[in-house]
């Protein structure tokens, strides 16, 4: 299943082993102000604490900038904690109290219920629902268009006429692939609905994954192994072809929170799922290259997150109640 390159992107979940040191710091930090909080609103939600988690890429920081400002509107009091940890300690941080809420992908939920996707994305999301519910009582809100999931990339606009995986199949002994070495496992998904391995390619280069999308941007290879929502797609100027035939399983991002939380209030799920039909592969895409220009325009990373979030939400009708914040 995912590589190396997969956890750094933290969507794939390893182990549920907590680090213990690191859990107990994180858990010492609940509460404590060490995240940013913002409340003043008149209404019954300004009595209300919720602190809301994240993993370490950009997308997942997006996703919890997204949330909290949104909870924040709404009138809520939130402790943003950012970059959180990877898949183990954000899903230990909730089951602890840590957190009370964090971006989680659906195909992650069924790593950790030990379960394999059905490829249906609907029936994968109510698996993950109902299972967190029973097991952790822990609850999926509506999830998000957004798909981050594994792909094929090729350069937009290529001369082979690529659009879909079913090109690629047609056209593959004029292709030369790009893959890295420790990512063969894609193939898995692959051949059983394509009948695509290595050897369909007219080449493979084993090649380090950053390093595929600048190949396939400047002509060196045909295609590469990408991620959907990747933003070298943008910075390369690169599509993911259209999985036709629906091999890869769904990652689309929803909010989780512990039961307990979202009793105190229906505004909590009110909020969130309104925001999470805006949240496609586009979107991110969009949202990422911001953050990009932004960082390019001497902000921090930080900064540039918070500034990419707050015109979107904007944009979108948000940010009208309290003000994102």
């Amino acid at each position: 299943m995912p590589s190396l390159f997969r956890s750094l992107r933290a969507k794939s979940l390893f182990v549920l082993a907590c680090v213990p040191l690191l859990l107990l710091t994180a858990c010492g930090n609940a509460g404590s102000g060490s995240g940013t909080t913002s409340g003043g609103s008149s209404n019954s939600n300004a009595n209300i604490s919720i602190t809301v988690g994240g993993k370490l890429d950009t997308e997942s920081k997006l996703l919890t900038k997204l949330y909290t400002l949104v909870l924040r509107d709404a009138g809520f009091k939130v402790n943003e904690k950012p970059a959180f940890g990877n898949n183990t300690i954000v899903f230990q941080g909730i089951k602890s109290g840590a957190i009370d809420l964090y971006p989680e992908f659906t195909a992650t939920g069924l790593d950790a219920l030990k379960k394999t996707s059905s490829l249906n994305d609907q029936q994968d999301y109510q698996t993950v629902k109902d299972g967190f519910k029973q097991q952790f009582q822990i609850d999926w809100l509506d999830y998000s268009p957004l798909n981050d999931t594994y792909a094929v990339c090729a350069k937009s606009g290529n001369s082979l006429g690529l659009t879909s995986i079913s090109d690629l199949v047609a056209k593959a002994k004029q292709i030369t692939f790009d893959l890295p070495s420790d990512s063969s496992y894609v193939f898995d998904y692959l051949k059983p609905k394509y009948g695509l391995t290595l050897d369909s390619f007219k080449a493979v280069h084993k090649v380090d994954y950053t390093i595929g999308f600048k190949e396939v941007g400047g002509g060196q290879s045909d295609a590469n192994f990408c991620y959907s929502s990747d933003n070298g797609i943008n910075t390369n100027n690169l599509v993911a072809l259209n999985d036709d035939k629906h091999a890869f399983p769904a990652y689309h991002p929803a909010p989780i929170v512990r039961d307990s939380v979202l009793q105190k209030s229906p505004d909590i799920a009110t909020a969130l799922n309104a925001l999470a039909p805006k949240i496609t592969t586009d979107v991110s895409l969009q949202l990422q290259k911001a953050v990009e220009a932004n960082v390019n325009a001497g902000m921090s990373q930080s900064r540039a997150i918070t500034e990419a979030a707050t015109k979107f939400l904007k944009d979108q009708g948000f940010c009208k109640k309290n003000g994102c914040q």
